[in-house]
């Protein structure tokens, strides 16, 4: 029915736009000019993936088969002199991805938009699940729990996909040549759900994958101004952001419940919040050697007091303690950003060109700093009776650049600058303060105007005062020694905190010898080296090159191609928790992702303005390796220990896409073109995580749903006709 209803409003449009209008003259509409394009038609698969496999193939769109479609809609009304119009756009209605969007404007005093689009999400079509949702987000198993190897034969999951729908209005008002005025609000919506993990008991429990349901909505309202003068420019707004998830948590059974379990678990949602963000922006000429001075400051206030969950939804007997009374209804949420820029460029000598950036970032958790004197861990049956304080993740940023920028002669120019960057972090990060200095060296070279090339190199250092391991946890487990030591890692740095040198160099060349030839290289390598980091990560190499070549023969032939090869390297080392007892128990991981891409397109006009033929084609390969290897052979414990601390090579994983088009065009009478085109997509992977993925695996009291990205190949061939007015 909904094929035969989309089919009926696709031919009523052709023969509304192709029968009823003339095509030899000016259409008119009530005294307005019409003008306009349609193209519709049917899509047919010659290999269509099956269910199972459809989830990579359409993650992010829907493609119907064997049914019309609407390509394009296009309609246009205006005045002669266009001191009038409006604009009507539409695609791929019907389709879960459709969109359009509607336009009136009076040229110079106002402009008024209403846009609709939906992108849909696909995570899986392979999932598997044994439970019920009994009501939204509240999932049951069967009563008595049926044993874990029958996970592995649960039903299968129709669809696990999200789909969000986006409407945006705005209504722009010029009432003098100098001064704008916008108002915008914009409506998100998402549905659907996505997989996610429940916990249940200590970390290093088992878990329950889940599906988490998505009932969310945004709510986002705009104004904004703006004065223009020929000496300054000025700009306010203000943004009003509200969230709204209609569901609060989600509650699910068990599957491995004994005794000494918990029988059931929740897991809190997102919760509702809104946002203020006052803005004020500016810029000004000022006389002196030619100077531009341009600024901006933003504050941002975030509330957000949602009611605080119960620890548990065990039976109380399992649990009680009046240490989990909750030490108040909710957060009493509230954080503060404050942004401030400051940009001035001046040319005190015509062959001279100087910058100055500075930026200023402040994040401020005004929240209560809640302490709770017990918890239950992930809805097990056993208290912890400890006092425990929520953290509050305060800091401030500033970063500043100086650069100096040189025209040596009319085809050479060299840049160069210095920054600067600060990290001022709370009491709960490791490392309080770091101090990032940076140089640049830019060197600019256009000998010919058939070529331009440019080599910039980068280098910068960044150093921190003290590293404290326990910081977190001192201002977290109140009066508790033990706990603050357990897990603390002394030798451990983290990578955003700790000691770096980098390194960073890149090259772009165009070259264009002909009109209708260009060849753009492009190259960039980037080291970094955490100098002073024992175990974590240690240092990362990465680089990419490639090409882009274009090529127009003559204006019926147009021909592109292009190569990128992209590698990133990163070395981490790790060890046992206790160090002391295990010298030799030392793991040095190398994580090696290569990426490589080619594309080729050409465009031809065999018969000009009557055929046209496009062919293209793109694949893209991703390789993820693993290497592991023990600097000191293990030989300090058992030798059932000393085995299992031995390092071993990963299997690689590897993602493949190829996709193939060809098309020819036929534009016949006046205003017609059909079309015919056939497409071919190509998706494998190699993943051994996922690949044999079971609900149950044996030994193990964890249940998946068994989601995974299934292989897939396609065939696409779609007939579309089009008229032009």
């Amino acid at each position: 029915m909904r094929a035969i209803t989309a089919g009926r409003l696709l031919v009523a449009g052709l023969l509304v736009g192709g029968l009823a209008m003339p095509a030899g003259a000016q259409t008119k509409v009530l005294g307005m000019n019409v003008e306009g394009e349609i193209e519709a038609g049917f899509r047919l698969f010659l290999d269509e993936p099956s269910e199972r496999r459809s989830a990579k193939f359409e993650e992010y769109r829907d493609l119907p088969g064997e049914r019309p479609f609407l390509e394009k809609l296009k309609l246009r009304f205006f005045r002669p002199d266009e001191s009038y119009s409006a604009e009507f756009e539409g695609s791929k209605w019907g389709q879960e991805d459709q969109e359009f969007s509607l336009r009136a404007e009076r040229l110079g005093r106002w402009q008024f938009g209403f846009e609709w689009d939906q992108i849909p999400h696909i995570f899986s079509t392979t999932g598997r699940s044994l439970a019920t949702e009994e009501r939204r987000g509240f999932f049951t198993l069967p009563t008595p729990r049926p044993g874990l190897p029958t996970h592995n034969e649960a039903p299968r999951i129709d669809e696990i996909s999200t789909r969000w729908d986006t409407a945006r209005m705005f209504l722009t008002l010029t009432p003098t040549p100098d001064l704008e005025l916008k108002a915008e609000y914009m409506r998100i919506n998402k549905d659907g759900d996505r997989p996610m993990g429940m916990p249940f008991g200590s970390p290093g429990g088992q878990f329950y994958e889940i599906l988490e349901p998505i009932e969310q909505t945004i709510h986002d309202f705009r104004l904004r101004g703006t004065i223009a003068r020929e000496q300054w420019q000025l700009q306010f707004g203000y943004v009003l952001s509200i969230f709204q998830n209609d569901l609060d948590r989600v509650i699910a059974d068990n599957p491995s419940f004994a005794g000494a379990s918990s029988a059931r678990g929740q897991s809190a949602l997102p919760p509702d919040n809104m946002a203020h963000t006052f803005t004020l922006g500016g810029g000004v000429n000022v006389p002196w050697w030619r100077t531009r001075v341009n600024s901006n400051l933003s504050y941002s206030l975030r509330l957000q007091n949602e009611d605080f969950l119960p620890h548990s939804l065990n039976p109380p007997a399992a649990v009680a303690t009046n240490a989990l009374a909750l030490p108040q209804k909710g957060l009493n949420g509230n954080v503060q950003v404050f942004l401030f820029n400051l940009d001035v460029t001046s040319r005190p000598l015509r062959p001279l060109t100087l910058r100055a950036k500075y930026r200023l970032y402040n994040f401020t958790d005004w929240s209560d700093e809640i302490t709770f004197p017990a918890h239950v861990i992930n809805d097990q049956r056993t208290v912890v009776v400890e006092n425990r304080r929520a953290g509050r993740w305060d800091y401030t940023t500033h970063n500043a650049e100086l650069d100096a920028r040189w025209r040596i002669v009319q085809p050479v120019a060299l840049t160069l600058g210095a920054g600067w960057e600060r990290w001022n972090r709370n009491v709960h990060r490791e490392a309080s303060e770091t101090d990032e200095l940076s140089g640049k060296a830019a060197l600019d070279v256009t000998p010919f105007d058939w070529l331009l090339a440019r080599v910039t190199y980068k280098p910068s250092f960044r150093r921190l005062d003290f590293y404290k391991t326990t910081a977190h946890a001192e201002h977290t487990v109140v009066d508790d020694p033990a706990a603050i030591v357990q897990g603390q890692f002394p030798f451990l740095r983290k990578f955003d905190e700790a000691d770096r040198d980098r390194q960073r160099v890149d090259l772009t060349i165009q070259l264009t010898p002909t009109e209708t030839f260009s060849i753009t290289p492009v190259v960039g390598y980037r080291t970094d080296d955490y100098i002073n980091s024992a175990y974590g990560l240690l240092d990362e190499v990465a680089w990419s090159a490639g090409m882009d070549i274009g090529w127009t023969p003559s204006e019926r032939i147009a021909f592109t191609a292009g190569y990128m090869r992209e590698l990133i390297n990163r070395r981490q080392r790790s060890t046992d928790r206790n160090p002391q007892d295990f010298t030799d128990y030392v793991w040095v991981s190398d994580n090696i992702d290569t990426v490589d891409t080619v594309h080729a397109s050409l465009e031809a006009a065999l018969i000009p303005r009557v055929l046209d033929l496009t062919i293209g084609g793109s694949f893209s390969n991703a390789i993820g390796k693993v290497k592991t290897f023990n600097p000191i052979q293990p030989t300090s414990g058992t030798a059932a220990n000393d085995l299992v601390a031995q390092a071993k090579d990963w299997p690689a994983f590897q993602d493949r896409l190829l996709r193939l088009e060809g098309a020819l065009k036929y534009h016949f009478w006046k205003n017609w073109t059909a079309s015919l085109k056939y497409i071919f997509e190509s998706f494998d992977k190699d993943d051994w995580r996922t690949d044999l993925l079971n609900p149950f695996i044996p030994g193990a009291t964890s249940i998946w749903m068994g989601n995974d990205i299934e292989n897939y190949t396609a065939h696409i061939a779609t007939f579309t006709v089009g008229y032009r007015f």
